[in-house]
């Protein structure tokens, strides 16, 4: 496993997805959105980052 040090923050993780969420979402004659392979891991990390934090919360308050 990755030293949690060298992590982003999920904080970090989610400012980066807001940025590039916003810039899809900015073209507004588009249907479709398309994430590039780095967005997608992006948007995925920050999924991880989350259930991680809310699991270790729902351990705390056993």
């Amino acid at each position: 496993m990755a030293d949690p040090q060298m992590m982003p923050s999920a904080l970090q993780v989610a400012r980066a997805m807001t940025e590039v969420l916003r810039a899809k979402l900015s073209v507004l004659a588009a249907e479709e959105v398309t994430l590039s392979r780095e967005e997608a891991a992006l948007c995925l990390g920050l999924a991880e980052g989350v259930t991680e934090s809310l699991g270790q919360d729902a351990l705390q308050d056993r």
